[in-house]
C-alpha cells in the first residue's frame, strides 16, 4: 500500500493522489482526506498505519505538510517515506503563509483556528531518529512557498537520500518525473515481505 498525505488546504483527491491511481492502478492508494487538526490527523493516520501496515509492505509519500506528517510516522513506525518539498518547521512556515500572502486567508479553510499551530509541536522529530536508509526527500529549488534550504539542512543532518530538483514549485509539476523512483522504493520493500 502507497499511502498518499497532501499539503495543507488540498484534500485526499489531490492530483498527485489521482495521478498514483491512474498510472499505478495495481497498487493500493490510500488518500484520505487529512484533518486540519493536527493532533486528530496523526491520532487518525497512527490508527490506520497500526492496523494496515503492520502485515504488508507500506511506503507513505507526504507533500509540504503531508510530508511533516509522514515524517513522523516515518519516526514513530520506522516506515519507509519519500517527501516532497516536506516543512519541517510547519508552526513558522503557516504562521509566515497567513501574515504574509494576501491571497490565502485561512478563514477560508472551514474551522482554521490559529490554536491549532501549538499542536504541531508535539510531531517534531530530532534529525538523528530518522532512518536514513529508510527516506528519501525530494526538494524543488524554485520552491515558492517553503525555503528548500530549510529542509535540505535538516534533512542532511540525519544522512537519508536529499534529490534536489531546479524547477516544479511547491505543487511538484515535476512528480510524473519522479513517480518512477519512487514506485521503485514501493517495489523494494515489497519485495522484501
Amino acid at each position: 500500500m502507497i499511502i498518499y498525505l497532501h499539503g495543507f488546504g488540498s484534500n485526499g483527491n489531490a492530483f498527485k493522489a489521482r495521478l498514483l491511481r491512474r498510472i499505478y492502478p495495481g497498487i493500493n492508494i490510500f488518500s484520505p482526506d487529512l484533518s486540519i487538526e493536527p493532533v486528530k490527523t496523526i491520532t487518525f493516520l497512527e490508527k490506520h498505519i497500526s492496523g494496515q501496515c503492520q502485515n504488508s509492505p507500506c511506503l507513505v509519500v507526504g507533500s509540504s505538510l503531508g510530508g511533516f506528517y509522514a515524517l513522523h510516522l516515518h519516526v514513530r513506525f520506522n516506515i519507509p517515506a519519500v517527501l516532497l518539498n516536506p516543512t519541517v518547521q510547519p508552526i513558522a512556515d503557516l504562521e509566515r503563509r497567513i501574515k504574509n500572502d494576501s491571497g490565502f486567508d485561512p478563514q477560508g479553510i472551514i474551522g482554521w483556528n490559529d490554536a491549532y499551530l501549538d499542536e504541531f509541536s508535539d510531531y517534531y522529530h530530532d534529525p538523528n531518529e530518522i532512518r536514513s536508509d529508510k527516506l528519501t526527500v525530494y526538494l524543488n529549488r524554485d520552491d515558492e512557498l517553503l525555503d528548500y534550504h530549510i529542509a535540505e539542512n535538516y534533512f542532511q543532518q540525519s544522512g537519508c537520500k536529499i534529490i534536489l530538483n531546479d524547477k516544479g514549485g511547491h505543487v511538484f509539476l515535476n512528480f510524473t518525473e519522479i513517480l518512477p523512483e519512487i514506485i521503485s522504493v514501493y517495489d523494494r520493500i515489497s519485495n522484501k515481505e
